[in-house]
């Protein structure tokens, strides 16, 4: 099974399907405000999984230096029609599963920090090996900043439940699940770590320093159509998002929980 053929499948309609979205701007404008309070004009940062480089080509806009690395080269192959020419920006493929087989140029970079942002990290079933590898590569005090969807997402029991499909109601529920984007595409193995598993498999290396959800009272995105259809609804929606998104203790139940971390 080849990660990379999975997600190949989604590159066309991604940035239609959801980063166009107003649920996904919307969400997506919360995790960058956590990148601007750490990454600054001149900075090197790493990105993991950075799928079509809409976050990438947000730093290199604000002067960071990003090498935004996916395993999707359908995925890549989009990225650089996105970002164009724009020189802050370096692309390298990078498989998370077999770090140690990955391009040499991302051995000898010390990076300012680095981040992950909705979800590649679930295609892991340990983290302690990308916490190794990451702690190598980033100077210390850096952040490095990781969204992943949560165990406990409050919308799919929910949501699903009330519709009567038991099985996505229950899917984050279970120790693995599969995600198969497309017939023709081989399904990929989907785990939902809890914050205190990632803090765990972090901890040797970095301080966990904040904790807040992404998507808790926004759907996730196979219910985005149904909540956009109803501008008043999304609107109460994303104030309440606003107001209690920052309580860490909340965060188990969003859809995703956006984890940061520092060097030690």
């Amino acid at each position: 099974m080849n990660p990379s053929q999975a997600f190949d499948p989604l590159a066309p309609t991604y940035d239609d399907t959801f980063t166009h979205s107003p649920i996904g701007q919307y969400l997506r404008a919360q995790v960058h405000k956590r990148l601007d309070r750490h990454f600054r004009a001149g900075d090197h940062v790493l990105e993991l999984g950075c799928g079509t480089g809409e976050d990438a080509l947000y730093l290199a806009e604000r002067g960071v230096h990003v090498t935004a690395t996916d395993v999707s080269e359908a995925m890549l192959e989009a990225a650089r029609a996105k970002t164009g020419d724009n020189p802050s920006i370096t692309f390298a493929n990078l498989d998370l599963r077999s770090l140690s087989t990955n391009d040499y140029r991302l051995a000898t970079r010390n990076f300012s920090g680095a981040f992950s942002n909705f979800g590649p990290l679930n295609c892991l079933d340990d983290w302690r090996p990308l916490a190794a590898w990451l702690a190598g590569r980033v100077k210390p005090e850096g952040i490095v900043g990781l969204g992943i969807m949560s165990p406990l997402c409050l919308w799919e029991p929910l949501w699903h439940g009330l519709h009567g499909d038991y099985k996505t109601a229950t899917r984050r529920w279970r120790s693995t699940t599969t995600f198969q984007p497309d017939g023709a595409a081989e399904p990929i193995s989907v785990r939902y770590p809890t914050i205190h598993r990632v803090t765990r498999d972090f901890t040797p290396y970095f301080q966990r320093t904040h904790v807040q959800g992404i998507g808790l009272f926004l759907p996730p995105s196979d219910v985005f159509g149904v909540i956009e259809q109803r501008p008043r609804l999304m609107n109460t929606l994303m104030n309440l998002e606003s107001r209690f998104m920052r309580y860490g203790i909340l965060a188990p139940f969003a859809d995703h929980y956006w984890i940061e971390f520092q060097k030690r």
